[in-house]
């Protein structure tokens, strides 16, 4: 294996492990996440169920300080200020504050060595059909604003049919992975076309070559936005356990060059999870992608039920 397809999981989904072990990690089923719907929690079933598998991911840019992304800690945190270790905190391109992206900050020197090449082996994987990540509402009657949907990420099998230019062709047919444990959000409000979905934390399992790998996103939050045309894009993001990207980096044989900045850079930029000296222990990334409308075999909903 090479050493950066190894790098590739790691950094696309976080490190694996229950983070109630690990000091300052949210318990995100604890934590007050807000968007009562009024009813329990579930919505009006009779909506529409709709998808989208997701066919590109980049790693989001910082740019003067500007990110796409989500506030994940609920602080908007400024440099040397006492919240996120910090590390200040990017700005939505809207003008919102508050978005946890320190990842991004990384990626203008990260993108000196061989990890210049991951998002087109990600893009690979996923043109490839290795990794077709399928973003779901559920419950839904207007894609413009609707009260209350259903949000989940799952997962779908074969070899997705792409156009000559290799884009994924829309209105295509795929089936669910019965492997993978599908991702269920609270049910929350659909405003202006976009929802907002968390707690978010996925357990990832993807096959790198001969290497089986399983990772986790931890504390994260899925963004979906539906434009005119049905097309969507969005952001997942979430904390990746900086020992943990450490460890499992050098374990996987990356490029000793690389495991050094990483080593020299994290410490610096950490901003999720501080412990109990004050020390963040994570460090947040935003990927955001595209994704393209599908549907999904009928019979494939009877091992769901």
């Amino acid at each position: 294996m090479s050493p950066l397809r190894a790098l590739l999981p790691l950094l696309l989904a976080g490190c694996a492990g229950d983070t109630a072990d690990r000091p300052g990690f949210v318990d995100v089923e604890a934590r007050d996440w807000g968007g009562d719907t009024g009813d329990g929690g579930t919505c009006d079933a009779s909506g529409g169920r709709l998808h989208w598998v997701v066919d590109q991911v980049w790693f989001t840019r910082v740019e003067d300080g500007v990110s796409d992304g989500v506030d994940l800690d609920g602080d908007v945190s400024t440099a040397g200020g006492p919240g996120g270790c910090g590390v200040a905190d990017a700005v939505a391109p809207d003008g919102t504050g508050g978005v946890d992206n320190a990842f991004g900050k990384l990626l203008p020197i990260l993108e000196t060595t061989e990890f210049v090449a991951a998002e087109e082996l990600i893009n690979s994987t996923i043109r490839s059909g290795e990794l077709l990540l399928l973003a779901e509402l559920t419950g839904v009657d207007s894609l413009a604003s609707d009260g209350c949907v259903g949000m989940a990420m799952r997962r779908a099998t074969g070899a997705p049919l792409l156009g000559t230019d290799g884009a994924f062709l829309p209105g295509q047919t795929l089936d669910l992975d019965p492997s993978f444990a599908a991702v269920e959000l609270p049910a929350q409000a659909l405003v202006g076309g976009s929802a907002e979905g968390r707690p978010f934390a996925l357990d990832l399992p993807v096959q790198v070559l001969n290497a089986a790998l399983e990772f986790e996103l931890h504390d994260g939050a899925l963004r979906l936005d539906i434009d005119e045309s049905g097309d969507a894009s969005g952001v997942f993001a979430g904390a990746l356990d900086t020992a943990k990207l450490i460890e499992v980096a050098g374990e996987e044989g990356i490029d000793d060059s690389v495991v050094e900045l990483l080593s020299s850079l994290l410490s610096g930029v950490a901003d999720l999870a501080p412990d109990s000296e004050g020390q963040c222990q994570a460090i947040s990334v935003s990927l955001s992608f595209t994704a393209t409308p599908v549907y999904i075999y009928a019979d494939a909903w009877e091992g769901q039920r």
